[in-house]
């Protein structure tokens, strides 16, 4: 099939590569934009708590460290899963990196093999012509 653009396959191939840059370079600023708001959120979080038990006066009790170890323990969940996000998109985008990558090398092994065909062709007819 022609391109209607009139494009190579290798212009096609640093199309494709070009935008897949361009979507991991967003998603890495987006993830660290996340990664900078979970962490501030976090450090707002923790005068809110130990103002709260001071409120109350148990400051001292295990009760604030149990709630302090729980706030952490969300904060490394929400980090696994901002990680886990990242690592999945970025994963995906490869993907789509390989799939431009075999959709060249198909292109150009397809227009090697249309040319061994061709004189293939060529040789038998000339072969023929000679008997």
């Amino acid at each position: 099939m022609a391109d209607p653009y009139g494009t190579s396959p290798s212009q096609r191939l640093a199309g494709a590569l070009a935008g897949t840059t361009y979507q991991r370079r967003g998603t890495q600023a987006g993830a660290t934009q996340q990664k900078f708001d979970t962490t501030q959120s976090y450090k707002k979080s923790i005068p809110q708590l130990n103002t709260g038990f001071a409120k109350r006066g148990l400051q001292d009790s295990g009760l604030r460290e149990r709630a302090m170890a729980d706030l952490a323990a969300q904060f490394a969940r929400q980090r696994a899963t901002e990680e886990d996000a990242l690592t999945q998109a970025l994963f995906q985008l490869s993907l789509q990196d390989l799939g431009s990558f075999g959709t060249y090398m198909g292109g150009r092994f397809e227009d090697a093999l249309g040319g061994f065909t061709s004189r293939a062709q060529m040789a038998a007819k000339i072969r023929e012509a000679m008997t």
